[in-house]
């Protein structure tokens, strides 16, 4: 499956205000959509600012016309430069959020009364338009956010910076593709030769070495292989490791391999080792994270992975991953149970948000609170409801050491769930605690062998810096 980047992801769904996934179009939808049969800009009402009200509820004014001829119809592609606004506060830029690129996002059936995406298959390339929401709308559907104001309406100053069609978007993406395996390929090549290392390469593009062969089968598909590995850059430095101290998590990461449970460098390679071996995976950047950011791995990386297959088993999980596909309603129902006895044992008294997270301030800071699409700067430690700490930048038994501030973009997904939405809530210099339940942190997934499935996580944060 394609993924969104992250940002396009912001644009979808936090900032529309709900889940924005495409909807499938049968061929003969589409054709009726690239016939025109969405709705014409001189539809809907007048109102005295200027603005056209449509029957859906959405307001809009095309502010400037562009060249273009076509308007976006389903699974279409879009670029667009994107300011939101509520009032006067600026809750998120794209320029500024970007780089000064637009941000990309896939054209969807509009999903509520009032849905902007209806207004985006108005314009045509090189349009500038408005857009307003109700919050209140909005409020309706679950789609608030802590920033929101009731009574108020959210604005859009966008502008339509290009069109494809999903062809078109998917022939792209092919061509930048097959240009980055040839880059990758070079990289791996001269990487190769600068360290005498004479690998097998599959035929996917994968590499891989053997220092040391295990006995009995390799794994079938299906199968859980119990794995130690430290995961580097090219340049040798490492970013994850189960081995080394440094990363805090040393207990064996269990892979149902085969599954698409992990990257697809490591489900093709582990099906390549025997129990008892070592190995090292050179991984070309569409086997791992693709052209996808993912902290603190950059987009398009190679990934070098020394691996040791420890076991091979059948056997049922563990009893706290047997938990894993517990059904969301009733883990949520379960995680707060388990808050709350927190809270009364503790004697805390902590506030509620609608998604469940729980928060309180400890001591308040000054100004505004942290908006999407600001760079927020934080201390942290993390840890389990029974007080074991799992990570910290304030803690010296920790990396980095004390004294440097964890930076994030907020809202964009780049951190949990419970951290997008708690921070928001936070201005500068607050100190403060988030209490997060498992469906707003890791899930069902856990995180490696720190955090195991399930798991409700405590965060005590201050919010050391906002960018404006």
């Amino acid at each position: 499956m394609k993924r969104i980047p992250k940002i396009a992801m912001f644009v979808g769904t936090f900032a529309l205000g709900y889940c924005c996934t495409v909807t499938p179009v049968s061929a003969q939808d589409k054709k009726k959509e690239q016939k025109g049969n969405v709705a014409k800009p001189n539809e809907g009402k007048k109102l005295s600012d200027g603005f056209m009200l449509l029957p859906s509820g959405l307001e809009y004014k095309i502010v400037k016309h562009g060249a273009g001829k076509k308007k976006p119809a389903l699974t279409d592609h879009i670029e667009m430069n994107i300011l939101l606004h509520q009032g006067d506060s600026v809750i998120f830029d794209s320029r500024k959020m970007n780089n000064n690129q637009p941000v990309p996002l896939p054209i969807s059936k509009p999903r509520f009364n009032g849905d902007p995406m209806e207004g985006f298959m108005l314009m045509v390339v090189g349009d500038s338009a408005i857009f307003r929401v109700s919050v209140d709308t909005l409020k309706k559907i679950g789609g608030m956010q802590p920033w929101m104001i009731e009574g108020k309406k959210i604005e859009y100053n966008v502008v339509l910076i290009s069109l494809r069609t999903d062809e078109e978007e998917k022939k792209d993406a092919a061509e930048k593709s097959a240009k980055q395996k040839t880059i990758d390929e070079k990289m791996l090549q001269d990487y190769f030769a600068k360290n005498k290392i004479k690998p097998i390469k599959t035929a996917s593009g994968l590499y891989y070495t053997i220092s040391r062969d295990g006995a009995g089968d390799r794994p079938k598909v299906g199968q859980t292989v119990d794995v130690k590995y430290t995961g580097k850059f090219m340049s040798g430095v490492p970013f994850d490791s189960n081995v080394d101290t440094a990363f805090h998590h040393t207990d064996p990461f269990p892979v149902e391999v085969g599954k698409g449970r992990v990257i697809k460098g490591w489900d093709e390679g582990l099906l390549l080792l025997k129990k008892g071996t070592k190995a090292t995976f050179y991984i070309p950047s569409d086997l791992a994270y693709g052209p996808q950011e993912r902290s603190p791995i950059p987009a398009n990386s190679i990934l070098v992975f020394d691996v040791e297959i420890l076991d091979v088993h059948d056997a049922a999980p563990p009893q706290h991953q047997q938990q894993q596909h517990q059904d969301p309603v009733k883990q949520a129902a379960i995680d707060d149970k388990l808050l709350n006895e927190y809270f009364a044992k503790n004697n805390i008294k902590a506030t509620k948000t609608p998604s469940g997270l729980y928060y309180r301030i400890i001591e308040e800071g000054t100004g505004e609170n942290a908006k999407p699409g600001q760079k927020v700067g934080m201390q942290y430690l993390g840890k389990l409801l029974d007080g074991q700490v799992f990570d910290s930048n304030m803690d010296e038994n920790f990396t980095p050491k004390p004294g440097t501030p964890f930076t994030f973009t907020l809202g964009v997904g780049q951190v949990i769930k419970g951290w997008d939405e708690g921070v928001a809530l936070l201005k500068k210099g607050t100190k403060g605690t988030l209490y997060l339940p498992s469906n707003l942190a890791y899930g069902s997934s856990g995180a490696g062998g720190r955090i195991p499935p399930n798991a409700v996580l405590i965060f005590n944060v201050q919010v050391v810096n906002i960018e404006k």
